[in-house]
């Protein structure tokens, strides 16, 4: 999925709109992350406040020239950069100018399962909706398409069924694709026996069992070696949020459909995680410290759905040839490199970038179609950034000390562009007083 030409892994680019010429550079730039009135917004968690001097401007779309306009229209995920005088202390900015700028209309691809058809997917003229990827995307009459055999035309698109898309996103979130490639799901061999080989039965795990550190470093983390946390209530809640999650057409496959995923949520006990872990087959291992750091439902919601995405889009299968070509590629000749947990042995700088690159991709597609599966379980999406805000420190920290890390950054920008019109709460969850626990 490509959605900024230039935007890469440092945070710094994630939270930095282009920027037009000006004598200083902004005190903040980044995307409102909430809005309490028309003057009274936060950028990045940072709290910004406007006064009767302030001068608002739009940028035009290519980025050069400003166009003066009248305060109130701010909304989470907007882009935005803020002149003025920060105060670090009270993390707020006297705005003497605040610059907002349009989405990027750059170019969108990517590969998905089509996870629903819209109520209004017949719209006329030839046209029909798609939700896959976390968009809703537009197949029109000059669309190219190409229908994998056994599929023959649109009549044969369903949910569960892959799209490979490319095409550009409307103002109002829609995107209208230029190609698109339809194929249907198979479970192949190689994808079964890698169901098998990830499975995990809490009841068989030794309460006392470890895994060796020379063992993580080479092979990755084993699940088997990951013992269950007891602890009722809590693996109640999360088994609840978790079934909450899967979408209706995973719940309507019949349950001998090789397809069909049994998703499972398991409470565990491990302190240097800060991220739930996935496994193909369906399962979330969620470490107990992760439930601690979350402040509601929807928060912790945001972590199964990411998992859930995660397993739905067969990220981790999808991506082991990629991964067996960096590593053959570069293993002859090295006698030792540097593993990336999930991604494998990273052996020289170009590996682990790739590495890091895929990584990112992975996440952004998680976070693209969590949106969806949080918004169709009736969770407030606007919750979702601010649980990656909450696990980004090692140890729990006030979030207004934490700065907006590089994956809840992602969640605003979709915030701003796909989900731009969906009402958002005027509070600001997380930040009351400056405590966060």
């Amino acid at each position: 999925m490509v959605r900024h030409a230039l935007l890469a892994a440092s945070l710094a680019l994630v939270c930095a709109p282009a920027m037009p010429a000006q004598d200083k550079p902004p005190a903040i730039a980044g995307y409102v992350t909430a809005v309490t009135s028309s003057t009274t917004f936060d950028v990045n968690g940072t709290h910004v406040l406007c006064d009767t001097t302030t001068q608002f401007n739009m940028a035009e779309p290519d980025g050069h020239k400003l166009i003066p306009k009248t305060p109130g229209d701010s909304y989470i995920g907007q882009a935005v950069d803020v002149y003025g005088k920060a105060d670090k202390k009270t993390h707020t900015i006297h705005a003497t100018e605040v610059v907002t700028y349009p989405p990027d209309a750059v170019k969108l691809n990517g590969t998905a399962i089509i996870d629903a058809i819209p109520a209004d997917a017949a719209q006329g003229n030839g046209e029909r909706l798609l939700s896959a990827d976390g968009y809703r995307i537009l197949i029109t009459p000059k669309t190219q398409t190409t229908f994998t055999a056994p599929l023959t035309s649109l009549s044969d698109i369903r949910t569960n069924v892959w799209i490979r898309y490319n095409g550009k996103q409307r103002a109002d979130g829609v995107l209208v694709a230029e190609e698109a490639v339809f194929t249907q799901n198979g479970i192949t061999h190689g994808e079964d026996k890698l169901r098998e080989k990830n499975e995990y039965d809490p009841k068989s795990v030794d309460p006392s069992s470890k895994q060796s550190a020379v063992s993580k470093h080479f092979l990755g983390p084993n699940p088997k070696k990951v013992p269950p946390y007891d602890n009722p209530a809590m693996q109640v809640r999360i088994d609840r949020i978790g079934q909450s999650l899967i979408p209706a057409y995973q719940r309507d496959l019949p349950s001998d459909d090789p397809a069909k995923i049994n998703f499972r949520f398991q409470l565990v006990d491990q302190p240097k995680w800060n991220n739930t872990w996935a496994l193909p087959n369906g399962i979330t291992l969620i470490p107990r410290q992760c439930v601690e750091r979350m402040q509601n439902d929807s928060q912790l919601a945001e972590l199964l759905a990411s998992d859930i995405a995660y397993v739905i889009e067969k990220q981790m299968f999808r991506q082991i040839p990629t991964r067996r070509k960096m590593t053959a590629a570069q293993a002859a000749g090295t006698a030792a490199g540097l593993f990336v947990p999930g991604l494998g042995l990273a052996t020289d700088v170009a590996d682990m970038e790739a590495s890091s690159i895929m990584l990112r991709h992975e996440r952004e597609q998680s976070g693209r179609v969590s949106l969806v599966l949080l918004h169709n379980a009736g969770y407030d999406i606007h919750q979702a950034p601010l649980a990656w805000w909450l696990l980004a420190p090692k140890k729990p920290t006030p979030m207004i000390d934490t700065p907006l890390p590089e994956r809840a950054a992602y969640l605003y920008q979709a915030l701003g562009t796909t989900w731009k019109d969906l009402p958002a709460a005027a509070a600001r969850p997380g930040f009351a007083h400056g405590s966060i626990k």
